[in-house]
């Protein structure tokens, strides 16, 4: 199972659109895992890959409604944590939101804001941020059938 993970896209929707569609060449994803600051730009690829999560950022001030601010979903078998991660302060440090992961039994968090992307492994909990697309930067997570998950930070 892979997911692409994709964050603070802040109006860059050429960028999104030249990274999918070289995905579409290449081969897309089973997920699409959007942690917010931009939704109205990955909107238009909500039905792109067979599953689309995505969370409200502190600069989504025309969200939908039902946006939520986190959600969690299970992606290929596992249990993930989305959230923008201004409400757990990551940008001063990661330990709210892993703890809230761990609350919540997710062993992958996703999330965005600090525009720095991460990926580290925090009491058992893989802590990742793509990095802000309007960057060019994303991330594949891929999730195998044997359990193990490993993130890849990429650039377009």
């Amino acid at each position: 199972m892979k997911a692409l993970v994709l964050s603070d896209s802040h109006g860059a929707t050429r960028t999104l659109q030249a990274l999918m569609e070289r995905l579409e060449r290449e081969g897309k994803p089973d997920a699409l895992l959007y942690c917010g600051d931009g939704l109205s730009d990955i909107m238009p690829y909500r039905a792109w890959c067979p599953a689309f999560y995505a969370v409200r950022g502190n600069c989504d001030f025309t969200a939908p409604p039902d946006v939520a601010a986190e959600l969690t979903a299970r992606v290929g078998g596992v249990e993930v944590l989305l959230a923008h991660g201004n409400g757990y302060h990551v940008k001063r440090s990661l330990e709210t939101l892993n703890w809230r992961a761990r609350e919540l039994d997710a062993r992958v968090v996703c999330f965005g804001h600090t525009h720095q992307p991460v990926v580290e492994w925090h009491h058992g909990v893989l802590m990742l941020n793509p990095g802000a697309l309007h960057d060019g930067r994303y991330a594949m997570l891929d999730i195998r059938a044997d359990g193990v998950v490993v993130a890849e930070l990429l650039s377009v």
